[in-house]
Parts: structure tokens; sequence; C-alpha cells
């Protein structure tokens, strides 16, 4: 559930920290107070995009938290996303300013997509004239399937979407094999002519590093050589004149060699200067060798540059290393294969599709009898929501009709009918009644599926437009029902609904200076019920409207603790 929301430098909200509680909350507000503005703030935590034009004028930077506490399924959900938990709050940060933005999950970095896809878990937004879930009739199926959110839906489901998925691949493959006889014949020609381009050089039992160090060694061989030249003539050169490094070191050892046997330390280093004259004699003598086998072999540099050539010719059209190039090759082989045998394999794949489809028809059979009972509970229990939601001749139905085609939803096509009035023939629910009837369905809706979803939070925006009376009163009730099983936070502008929340937020507006502030606060006693005279009234509060708006509260007070 949202425990708490953090704002700073948002729009026109200076700074405000509101606490929500686990049942049922109401926001509300004079017109243009900044009720929106919270909303707002709670859908950039969900993973809305933001622009820079919400960055209030009191600072650089705008910054809004929120606190959620969550359960044990929940949170090994999130872990499941790699977001680690100290406790059980869940706290998303978002600060923006004009030069950056960032988003931190419980203290870590993140981004918006992981934002929007944790977003969708922890809260539900429903506002008036939203094209939402209800409301889309390619949802409807996936709705009926959650219903009661059994063990054996989903497993059917899931047989039906791989085998779905391998019918489509067997599919594709018949098609690679759907050829004429001249499509055959130039694409065996054309692989055959790529195997044996790739087959032009070992390619299995080559080692490119090795080829390019030898490449390179054959191209430089003379620099090579003259530098081993100039090393042996510097370590011991044949002219006199030149002291080399050999002489100089027998020179070095020679005189201090009438001291070692009188000190320990001359010894030392006398032992060490002639060890090195030692591995210098070697160093010397293997130079001197290997110089002499240093020649140039043009006909293998051209071999070498010949094979690099060609690599690089493989690389191009088949793959940017030697092991794209092999993958690639295996493919071609397979390939080739098929072709060689194209009448077979088009017979195979054609039986093995047909026993998909006899598996599918299966499992959509079962699925279909499946949704046959759910539909009618479903309906039952719509219907019941309907009509205490104050829509006396409403009556909702389901139309399922079997489709010629099995995907791996099954066969059913799905659509909600609703009648509203005594007389009307049922129509699509999508297009469907007036605002103020519709928020009541999608009510219902939310009410009957409110059992079979992971969602903790419902938020409701003004659902409540358009009613009035009676009927308020109705909704405000169906609201604090639904708030038993979860939390719900509604922003509304009707007593007889904000009356039943046990949190009450007020939205303030005043002005500072040269600036209009909002802020909220949550109201109690006296201050309620005034707010609730005001929604009663309006400006004009009189001792008859705060007698009203007492009678309203302990009415609420009732209902809440039935």
């Amino acid at each position: 559930m949202l425990a708490e929301l953090y704002i700073d430098n948002f729009i026109i909200i200076k700074k405000d920290h509101i606490f929500f509680e686990d049942r049922f909350n109401v926001i509300t507000g004079e017109t243009g107070s900044g009720k929106s503005i919270i909303l707002e703030a709670i859908n950039l935590l969900l993973g809305k995009r933001a622009s820079k034009d919400i960055i209030g004028k009191f600072k650089d930077t705008t910054i809004i938290e929120a606190v959620f506490i969550i359960d044990e399924d929940q949170k090994l959900y999130l872990e499941n996303k790699d977001i680690s938990f100290d406790d059980d709050k869940l706290i998303i940060t978002r600060k923006i300013s004009d030069k950056s933005s960032s988003i931190r999950i419980n203290g870590r970095l993140s981004n918006l997509n992981i934002l929007k896809d944790i977003g969708e878990f922890l809260i539900d937004i429903y506002r008036q004239g939203d094209s939402n879930v209800y409301m889309n009739k390619s949802n409807y199926i996936n709705l009926i399937d959650s219903y009661q959110n059994d063990k054996e839906t989903k497993s059917l489901r899931d047989s039906l979407k791989e085998l779905y998925r391998e019918k489509t691949e067997f599919i594709r493959k018949f098609q690679d094999l759907d050829l004429t006889d001249e499509e055959l014949s130039r694409e065996r020609d054309l692989i055959d002519y790529q195997i044996k381009e790739i087959e032009a050089i070992d390619l299995f039992n080559l080692d490119e590093d090795e080829i390019e160090s030898e490449y390179q060694r054959l191209s430089n061989i003379s620099s090579l050589r003259d530098s081993y030249y100039q090393m042996i003539e510097i370590i011991d050169s044949d002219d006199y004149q030149i002291p080399s490094i050999s002489s100089l070191l027998n020179e070095a050892s020679s005189s201090i060699s009438n001291y070692v046997g009188i000190d320990k330390k001359s010894e030392d280093i006398y032992d060490r200067l002639i060890s090195i004259s030692d591995q210098l004699n070697d160093i010397y003598s293997e130079a001197d060798s290997y110089v002499e086998i240093l020649s140039t072999d043009p006909e293998r540099l051209q071999v070498l540059d010949d094979l690099n050539k060609k690599l690089f010719d493989l690389k191009r059209k088949y793959g940017n290393s030697i092991d794209d190039i092999k993958v690639y090759y295996e493919g071609m082989k397979d390939r080739l294969d098929e072709l060689n045998q194209i009448e077979d394999l088009r017979i195979n794949i054609d039986s093995k599709i047909a026993d998909i489809d006899k598996k599918m028809l299966d499992k959509a059979d079962k699925l279909h009898a499946i949704r046959v009972k759910k539909i009618k509970e479903l309906e039952s229990s719509i219907n019941k929501e309907i009509v205490e939601l104050n829509i006396k001749n409403g009556k909702f139905k389901v139309e399922l009709k079997k489709t010629d085609l099995i995907d791996k939803k099954g066969y059913d096509d799905v659509d909600f009918l609703i009648r509203t009035n005594k007389g009307e023939n049922p129509s699509s629910l999508t297009k469907t009644a007036s605002g103020g009837e519709i928020s009541r369905i999608m009510l219902a809706f939310k009410e009957v599926f409110a059992s079979f979803d992971d969602i903790d939070t419902m938020i409701f925006d003004e659902i409540d437009t358009g009613i009035s009376g009676r009927t308020a009163q109705v909704v405000g009730e169906k609201i604090l029902d639904l708030s038993k099983k979860r939390q719900v936070i509604a922003i509304s502008h009707l007593p007889q609904l904000a009356s039943l929340a046990n949190n009450h937020i007020l939205v303030c507006k005043e002005d500072e200076k040269d600036a209009t502030i909002s802020y909220s606060k949550s109201i109690k006693g006296e201050e309620r019920t005034l707010e609730i005279a005001r929604l009663i009234a309006g400006v004009d509060i009189t001792e008859t409207t705060k007698k009203s708006a007492r009678e309203i509260l302990e009415m609420a007070e009732e209902l809440r603790n039935e």
C-alpha cells in the first residue's frame, strides 16, 4: 500500500508530505486547489515521463518520493527484478532538474522502463472516461481467464501458448520449404557456391592470431634482422675502438677481483658481475645463431597475404568473425540437407502441424468449457453489483463466440454487453452509457475482480462526476466496501463519498508573497465537518449545512463500523 508521498518544488506545491492509511482515503478541495497535481506526482512515480515544466519556482530541483509497504509475495516479485530490501518498505524517488533527472528504487539507480513495470503492479488508477482494461475488447478474454484466478485455466493457457509457438515455428519451416523447382535449383546453387567458397579455406583448423603474427613477422623480417645485428654489435663489438657491453663488464669485474679474498661485499658483487657476463654471453650466442636463420620468405608472405584477403572477403559476406562464418557455414549445410530431403520434410512437418492442431483443439475445448462456467458466475456477480450501484434496469451479459481459428488464447471471441435502461437491447460496453453510468459499471468490475488481482492500491479520480443523491451514497458505500479488500484513494467532490473515508486529506491553496502555493493536511473533527458542509452547500456554509454535515459523518461512522 501507499504509505507516504513527499513532494518538493512540484508545480505550485512548495513542499508537502502526505500520509495515507490502509483503507479508505479521500482527497477533497476546491477546484484548482491542486488535487490533480498530487495525482500527477503519483503518476510520475509510476513511470510517466517528466517534463521540465513541472519544476516549481522555489528551487532548481523537483523531488517526488513515495513509500510503499509491501508483503512477502510482493517483495519476492520485486526481488526477482533485482530490487533489494532491508525491510518491508519500497521507496521510489524521482529527482528532476533542468540539467538532469534520476530515478532511485530503494536507494539504487533505476530507469523508466523498470518503474513502469513495477508501477502497474503497485497502483491501479481510474478516471472517468479512461480507456482502461474494462473498456478495451481485446482484454476481455484475459479478464474472463483471470476471474477466480484458477490454476487449471493458467495451465491450459500456458500449454496453448507453447503449442502455438511450436506450430508457428513449423509453419515458418514449411514456408521455407514451399519452393518451386526453379526456386529450389536456384537456392541449391547459391548455397553450394557459398559452402565451397568457405571450404576453400581450412577454417576449422585455422588460428587467426597465429596467421596474423606470422604475417607481421615476415613483413618486418629485414628490420628485425638489422635490429639483431645492432644488438650483437653492442654486446661484443669487433671494433676495439668502440667499447662493448662485454668488454665493459670484464673491466668492471677485473677492477675488484684482487679484493675477492679479503672483502665479502666485493666477493658478492664480483660473483654477480660474472653471472651477468655469463648470461650476456648466452644471449650473444643465441642471438648470433638466430640471426643466421632470419631470412625473407616472399612466397610464404604472399600465401599469408592471400589468406588474409580471403578471410576479409568471407567476413564481409558471412560474419564479423571466424566463429560467425562457422555458424553460417553449419546453417547452410543444414539448409542444403533440408533442400535435398524437401519432400520428406514437408510431409513430416505437415504431420506435426496436424498433431499440434489436435492438441490445441483439445486444450481449447477444455478452456471453452471453463469459460462458459466462469461467464455465468461473472454475469451474476456483475449484475448484483450493478443493481446495488443504483442502475436498476441494468443488465450485464458476456457474449462468447467460437471462431474458426485457434491461437494461444484458444478459439473464443468475447465481448462485454450492457443494458442500462428498460426496453433496450444489450450493446457493447465500449459504446455504452453516460459517464456516471460507466463509472459505476467500472466500479462493479473492480469490486468483483478485486479479490483476484495483486494490486494493493486503487485510486479513483472523480469517478463520482455526474452522480448525486442516493446514487452518490451507493457509490460511496461500494468504494467503502472495496476498501476492506484494498487500499483506496479517492479524489472526490461528493459529501456522501468523502464522509465515508477513514482518512480525509484536504488540499488548500494560498498566496505567499508573489506565488500561489498548494498544500494538504489531514483533517478531523470540526475542520472535517466544515469541509463536508462546503461540499454540501459550496461557499455559503450555514448552521443548517453544518448540522447536515455532522449527520452525514455520524452515519458514515456507523457504516464504517458495520
